[in-house]
């Protein structure tokens, strides 16, 4: 059963930006709320589990590590965006490789929901120079989004926002989980040691390869399991063993 982890931006006493009417209110208020539908929704959903984790204890930092102490296999942090009253549409970020098939998911998904314009999935460079690298780095080798599905300075986006509210949670939430049980969650891991030898077979009597060692947060896919060894792969194709003790 795949873990979500819903993160909601922002803080009670920094919530954001103010949406224009019909919202008219924070960032942090508005996706709360939205969170709490995508979890009442999440009953409903056959293999969902989900929870939502704030940041007003322990900033960006604190959220994400609550969010995998509980087990998340996948994050989806809530935003909206905001420039000029004619500045529209819907867009997703994402960081690692394994969270773009994660952003494409569920950016159709709002897309489906609001109606606005396609603005795509970005890298935080692509977006805005790199706004939101804190957040998406924070899951390590698990899929990790930060979704801005309308501009709360566009009047018009916020009325599609406001009428479609709970199909946006709705929209969003099944495609996240989909997402996520379509994944084989043992086969992207990352590593937890500082610097990983990789060896050319299941023991320390095998040399190590010239490609390691692996550093701390790097994402490998596990191939098999012999013992406490694994086969993994590099985003290179490359091929070794390391010790799952690494792994997380």
């Amino acid at each position: 059963m795949p873990k979500l982890a819903i993160v909601v931006g922002h803080r009670e006493n920094a919530p954001g930006a103010t949406a224009v009417s019909p919202i008219s209110s924070s960032e942090y208020q508005w996706n709360g709320d939205l969170a709490e539908i995508m979890a009442a929704h999440a009953a409903s959903v056959p293999g969902a589990e989900v929870s939502i984790f704030l940041r007003d204890e322990g900033g960006v930092a604190g959220a994400y590590r609550r969010a995998k102490e509980w087990g998340a296999d996948g994050a989806i942090e809530l935003h909206f965006n905001s420039a000029g009253p004619s500045a529209t549409g819907s867009e997703t970020l994402y960081l690692t490789p394994p969270s773009r098939p994660f952003a494409d998911a569920v950016q159709d998904a709002t897309i489906s929901a609001l109606g606005l314009r396609d603005r795509g999935i970005k890298t935080p460079n692509e977006a805005s120079g790199g706004r939101g690298t804190q957040n998406l780095s924070q899951m390590g080798a698990r899929p990790s989004i930060l979704t801005e599905p309308f501009f709360g300075s566009n009047a018009s986006d916020c009325q599609a926002a406001q009428d479609n509210k709970s199909e946006l949670a709705k929209s969003q939430l099944e495609a996240a989980v989909n997402f996520l049980a379509s994944m084989d969650s043992d086969e992207i891991w990352e590593v937890t040691a500082d610097a990983l030898n990789v060896r050319g077979g299941p023991g320390v009597e095998f040399a190590t390869l010239a490609w390691g060692p692996l550093r701390r947060g790097a994402a490998v896919e596990l191939l098999s399991r012999e013992g406490d060894w694994a086969m993994i792969s590099n985003s290179s194709g490359q091929r070794g063993y390391v010790h799952t003790a690494f792994l997380a």
